[in-house]
């Protein structure tokens, strides 16, 4: 097979931090992973949202892929603490170019949430060192043309009873030719446990021949650039770019649509137009009374 590169954005933001009943008086921080299946090749990138006050050692970060909240501290029993730091996860995915909606589908998204403690000024020094003392891990159901859109408070274990309010926002924003290189899974050990990463592997099916069919051949370099592939060959093409098209303009007017809710039931957010510049109808913005699909479809890619 031939592979196409997916990205999905996954926003997270950490809004309070509720005490509920922990044990200890000290310092608190919250670390979050957004992990993906080692089945599917993958590339994970992550940068905090907004300006951070990136003098203090104990600001907001991002190391290694996972969000360091700020350092709090906890005094009392029931205490809320306003912690307001936000990341965004992106997740290159090496899809199957045949069946991309699918594959995008049948990826496995986790959000692992840790809690960090520490009653030592001294190890805030060195944050890497303060140890975890309780996990939580969030299922991501992510539908590629929904996208993903959900609040929840994430509690922690009774022996660390606490909350943090959690804010998560998901969407396909980019279909295209691999431009990066992937790590693969390993292959040829028993039930597929504990092969070591084989590094590229040959595809069976060219990029050529995954957009204008099985029948396509490659022109000799004696045909030069006067080639031009059959009409059956074109016809492929079309549609497989058309359903590319329908997949990303689905899940824009996913978003679109999420956003509106919010705006109708938050009257009081401040208004702005969503996707402004995409060059579609209606001045960048696709409406409920927008053409159909097809009218529009070429124009995002």
């Amino acid at each position: 097979m031939s592979e196409v590169q997916g990205t999905v954005e996954f926003s997270v933001e950490l809004h309070k931090f509720y005490n509920v009943d922990l044990f200890q008086r000290g310092y608190y921080q919250i670390r979050v992973t957004l992990k993906v299946s080692s089945r599917i090749p993958h590339r994970l990138s992550a940068s905090i949202v907004g300006q951070t006050d990136s003098s203090s050692p104990h600001s907001a970060c991002v190391h290694d892929s996972t969000l360091r909240s700020r350092v709090f501290q906890i005094l009392y029993r029931n205490e809320e603490v306003p912690i307001n730091d936000a990341v965004i996860f992106r997740a290159h995915l090496l899809l199957d170019g045949e069946r991309v909606e699918e594959a995008v589908s049948e990826v496995d998204f986790q959000l692992k949430v840790d809690l960090h403690f520490t009653d030592s000024e001294q190890q805030l020094r060195d944050m890497a060192g303060v140890p975890v003392i309780s996990s939580r891990v969030l299922g991501l159901h992510f539908h590629p043309r929904r996208g993903l859109h959900h609040q929840v408070p994430v509690m922690f274990d009774y022996f660390h009873l606490s909350v943090i309010s959690v804010t998560i926002h998901a969407a396909l924003v980019a279909l295209q030719q691999p431009l990066i290189s992937f790590t693969r899974p390993g292959r040829g050990s028993w039930l597929g446990k504990g092969g070591p990463d084989t590094g590229p592997e040959q595809s069976s099916l060219s990029l050529e021949n995954l957009v204008f069919g099985a029948g396509y051949c490659k022109p000799t370099s004696s045909e030069g650039s006067f080639y031009v592939p059959s009409e059956n060959c074109m016809q492929h093409a079309y549609k497989w770019h058309r359903e590319l098209c329908f997949l990303l303009l689905h899940a824009y007017r996913g978003l679109r649509a999420y956003f509106l809710t919010i705006l109708r039931d938050i009257p009081e957010l401040p208004r702005m137009e969503l996707g402004k510049g995409l060059g579609t109808r209606n001045g960048g913005v696709l409406s409920p009374a927008a053409d159909p699909l097809p009218s529009g479809v070429s124009t995002l890619l």
